[in-house]
């Protein structure tokens, strides 16, 4: 029951506050993590040692955190419980983006509503990796599509997972493999081998909630009248596309729901990248469809909540 209770009010301080833009733990990861790649990034390139050094830099990330946090929080449950409840609690709401997630596709639609595409790809910068200096209105509203489903995952539902699981422990191990893949799990020169633990990794830990993701959107589509056959359909069809091992799920099935067609070109860093479509265009991509999209997520999230508080209420006992 106190691990529900944990959650439980994690999840609330996230609604009612947002993600806290000082003193934020993730960002602190990542400062570890280039700090390692620093370290121990070889000067003269070797593939075997960078894909020796990419699973060394994992195991003290991960290990060290989790490991220390694991001990931190026996010394504190038992010598100082209210403690261990407010710093499980703090960290839960750090590993959280349900309103920041929410309230930036918000700030993208606002914008192209006003009919402010410089504004509007501004704010989409919060949102994606790509490229938004020149993209036009249809391409922002892809642009936002797809990342408030694929962070639907990443912010909210295997976070949720993992801290139903293991409470906070499991969202820092959780938050730490994602961060690691976000700097280093890229497929180019540098960090083809030097990265590959850290993506491998993500892939592992995001394999089950990238599949609990397409089935909220679903079931969310179904709650609020939108297609939620196509989201089915859409996401046992193309997910597989997608050359995410698990991003295409909850991308696939938030496309199949809105009626749209999502993928296609990205440019990131000036590099130009083709996606496969996802989806079918029974409707166009306007402004209007982020605002469904945000609807989905929402409804999602109350599903997803619903769903994890089951398994930490079961967790408990």
């Amino acid at each position: 029951m106190i691990g529900l209770f944990r959650m439980l009010f994690g999840v609330g301080l996230d609604l009612a506050f947002g993600d806290p833009q000082v003193v934020h733990p993730v960002v602190g990861i990542g400062r570890f993590i280039a700090f390692l790649e620093r370290l121990l990034f070889p000067k003269e390139r070797n593939f075997k040692r960078e894909f020796v050094l990419g699973f060394v830099v994992l195991g003290v990330v991960v290990g060290g955190l989790g490991v220390g946090y694991y001990l931190l929080r026996r010394w504190l449950a038992q010598v100082a419980p209210v403690a261990f409840l407010a710093v499980e609690v703090c960290l839960i709401f750090y590993f959280l983006a349900i309103r920041t997630l929410l309230s930036r596709g918000k700030e993208v639609e606002e914008a192209l509503e006003s009919k402010d595409l410089p504004r509007a790809r501004e704010a989409l910068k919060h949102l994606v990796g790509r490229d938004t200096e020149h993209l036009s209105e249809w391409e922002i509203v892809r642009g936002c599509v797809e990342s408030l489903a694929e962070n639907f995952n990443d912010a909210i539902v295997a976070p949720l997972l993992y801290i139903s699981l293991f409470g906070a422990l499991g969202g820092l191990v959780y938050k730490a493999v994602n961060t690691l893949d976000s700097m280093l799990g890229y497929k180019d020169f540098r960090y083809y081998f030097f990265g590959f633990a850290s993506a491998r990794a993500d892939d592992i830990l995001n394999f089950v909630p990238a599949r609990l993701s397409a089935l909220f959107i679903v079931l969310s589509a179904l709650f609020c009248g939108r297609f939620f056959k196509g989201a089915l359909l859409c996401a046992l069809r193309d997910s597989r596309k997608h050359p995410s091992l698990n991003a295409g799920w909850p991308e696939s099935a938030m496309a199949g729901a809105l009626g749209v067609r999502l993928g296609g070109v990205n440019y990131y860093r000036g590099k130009r990248e083709e996606r496969p479509f996802l989806g079918d265009p029974l409707l166009d991509l306007v402004p209007a469809r982020i605002r469904e999209a945000r609807v989905l997520v929402a409804v999602g999230t109350g599903i997803a909540l619903f769903v994890f508080a089951c398994v930490a209420l079961f967790v408990s006992l």
